[in-house]
């Protein structure tokens, strides 16, 4: 057991309470959340009255300069990761970051009215990889634990579809997998200036994510080195931009994308020659659906996070459950729906900062590291200029 973690929680907003909810359930590990901050310092008071947090930053800068913080978890939008991982490694403050890594946010000096329509893909890839190296940098130069928050490779299904692999010795030969709702309703998530793209970054991310880890630790069982990525091939489409959608009077998906796509599908293909067939949008009605496949030489699992059957419901009227939290997601509560027992467990999200504190404590790496972080976001961005080329991207000619 290394010394005790005083964390730091940057961000006030839905990321940052379902961690603080979520680091209530980690067990086994000598923490504490020391302090937060946001810009919304009211929502700042207020978590910290209902988590129990003793200090309020006036400012991040202020919290990082604090020699008490020990780490820091970033929860706040994409545009501001690297900034915020750029500062907090200058500090020496060990890093818990949320997805995805980083992102194209416009050209320098882009005002909030710059929009991706028109935008080459090739300078965002470009640029993210350059973004991509300095981080690298100075995580090294820091000497700091870098944690990638992907909860999906900690959630009790897709660690069991895991061990199942290994269990069976099986070849990794196709994967599977998806993240859809109905729409973030997040003014930021509309906007590539603010999200970095649509659903393909903001979505797909996660069984993305996923699909690499489930590679990795196939190549380490083996041969004692991860299987890497080697060329994707995407599409992107806007489909509530169909003309007939926009003429229906009620809408039960979320509209609006402003110049970010609501369906994205990407195949990756590995260096063993192996393939995963990813998807992802926002157009997806009834919950959340998250699950992965591995279709393995020895065996077949799939790994359903959302909806699972673990707990199954019907009531005729909505109302009866007005009270009740069933599901993220969920558009109605009529009918029959799949009530999560415990969300946050399922999804890994406590054992994903278990995992993160106990890195940070003892000088071990997490299992979501930083290659991840960056792999998944060379994908994406490898993924945007496939799209727009309408060809496969070899990612061992644009790295």
């Amino acid at each position: 057991m290394g010394k005790r973690v005083r964390i730091g929680l940057v961000g006030t907003g839905f990321s940052a309470h379902f961690h603080l909810a979520s680091y209530r359930k980690v067990y086994g590990e000598d923490f504490e959340i020391a302090g937060i901050c946001g810009r919304n310092r009211s929502r700042a008071v207020e978590l910290a009255c209902e988590f129990d947090i003793s200090t309020c930053y006036d400012t991040a800068d202020a919290m990082l300069r604090d020699p008490l913080i020990d780490a820091v978890d970033l929860c706040v939008p994409n545009y501001l990761h690297v900034p915020l991982i750029l500062q907090a490694a200058e500090q020496r403050k060990h890093i818990i970051c949320e997805k995805p890594l980083g992102g194209y946010f416009g050209p320098p000096g882009a005002g909030d009215d710059w929009t991706a329509e028109g935008a080459s893909r090739a300078t965002m890839l470009q640029q993210v990889l350059n973004e991509i190296h300095t981080v690298e940098e100075a995580v090294v130069r820091s000497g700091i634990t870098f944690c990638y928050a992907e909860n999906w490779i900690y959630a009790p299904p897709v660690a069991k579809l895991n061990r199942l692999m290994a269990a069976s010795k099986s070849t990794i030969m196709r994967i599977q997998g998806e993240e859809s709702h109905s729409g973030s309703h997040s003014p930021y998530a509309r906007h590539w200036r603010t999200a970095g793209g649509g659903s393909l970054l903001r979505l797909c991310v996660h069984p993305i994510g996923a699909a690499l880890y489930l590679k990795y630790e196939e190549g380490r069982r083996r041969d004692g080195v991860p299987i890497r990525p080697l060329s994707v091939l995407a599409q992107t489409a806007n489909l509530t931009a169909i003309e007939s959608f926009r003429r229906e009077p009620v809408r039960h998906i979320a509209a609006g994308w402003s110049d970010v796509e609501d369906w994205a599908s990407i195949t990756i293909t590995f260096e063993d020659g192996a393939v995963a067939q990813l998807t992802s949008t926002d157009t997806h009605m009834g919950g959340i659906r998250n699950y992965i496949t591995a279709h393995g030489s020895r065996a077949l699992v799939t790994a359903n996070i959302n909806p699972n059957t673990a707990c199954q419901a019907y009531t005729p009227d909505g109302a009866y459950f007005a009270d009740e939290y069933i599901v993220e997601k969920t558009e109605t509560k009529e009918g029959w729906s799949f009530p999560a027992p415990d969300e946050d467990a399922v999804t890994g999200y406590p054992e994903e900062l278990r995992d993160f504190v106990g890195a940070i404590a003892t000088g071990r790496p997490p299992k979501s590291d930083l290659m991840l972080a960056r792999d998944v976001l060379i994908a994406v961005y490898a993924g945007y200029l496939s799209a727009e080329r309408g060809t496969v991207v070899n990612l061992r000619e644009v790295v």
